[in-house]
């Protein structure tokens, strides 16, 4: 049983390919999920993702969706999305766990009005392959009678994120995944700011590109740092702001590939030559 499947998730895969091409996938890689094939695109339209980066030619890749996923409830109602403008990057299964599972967490029980605010940071996934997206997770335990809070703040105020250190050359941040917020109006100014309260969790989902990768006799690495950031605040006053650092190394796998060229991590029997060229014929002849 697949941690999806633990998760009570069914999974449907929808793209480009033809029927053959995913069959071919599913015996290399022994995938027990649902593949529909969208040779014409006709679903991929209805739903609005054509990847309009391909030129409209004959271009073989013509007719491909952004790289997305939707999570839906068990009526169909989604719930999350996760898209990229970058089809060379996908998201990470414990990003799409989180999102299946509500990102359910357990943090430290709440204290009492008088007390700090507790941060656990984790990256999530043991690994950073090139073209799929980790999360680094802050989970923030706060205060009874306290808050956060999100982007913007005036000036003078610090609202709760993730940053990448600078020297993280080649790590790529994406856009940050938050819970929802709540309304509130400072008295002194009229501004009004949207607050974060209870257990928060925030995520800023990270890709690398190939030039943040270290190399040594244990193999691929990539370093990662950053910082967290907030500030506490009650009806009447705030506190001074927080910080805390954080770095993680961890191993830069190669993501699986088929076998349209040479290169590690590549899977000869997907025959991803042989459905590239049936591919690139198939625009030929509908333009």
């Amino acid at each position: 049983m697949t941690e999806f499947e633990a998760a009570g998730a069914r999974v449907y895969v929808l793209s480009y390919d033809e029927a053959d091409a995913q069959a071919d996938y599913k015996a290399a890689h022994n995938a027990n999920f649902t593949m529909l094939s969208d040779p014409n695109s006709d679903v991929i339209r209805s739903f609005g993702i054509l990847n309009t980066t391909i030129p409209e030619d004959d271009h073989p890749w013509y007719g491909i969706p952004y790289p997305g996923v939707y999570i839906t409830d068990a009526e169909g109602v989604i719930t999350a999305k996760f898209f990229e403008n970058n089809f060379t990057v996908r998201p990470g299964p414990e990003q799409l766990l989180a999102a299946i599972r509500g990102e359910e967490v357990l943090l430290k029980e709440r204290s009492g009005a008088g007390a700090e605010v507790a941060v656990e940071i984790e990256l999530e996934g043991d690994s950073l392959p090139v073209g799929i997206s980790r999360e680094i997770v802050a989970r923030f335990s706060v205060p009874e009678g306290k808050h956060l809070y999100n982007e913007p703040v005036p000036e003078g105020l610090v609202a709760a994120g993730i940053e990448l250190d600078e020297q993280s050359d080649g790590v790529i941040a994406y856009t940050p995944v938050t819970p929802q917020t709540r309304s509130m109006t400072l008295s002194g100014d009229g501004h009004t700011l949207e607050v974060y309260e209870g257990d928060v969790v925030l995520r800023l989902p990270v890709a690398q590109n190939g030039r943040a990768m270290e190399k040594d006799d244990d193999g691929r690495w990539v370093s990662i740092s950053g910082r967290v950031q907030w500030q506490a605040c009650d009806s009447e006053a705030c506190g001074l702001p927080g910080e805390q650092s954080f770095s993680f190394r961890v191993p830069a796998e190669f993501t699986v590939m088929a076998d349209m060229g040479p290169g590690e991590g590549r899977v000869p029997s997907m025959n991803g030559a042989t459905h590239f060229q049936k591919m690139t014929a198939r625009r030929q002849t509908e333009v």
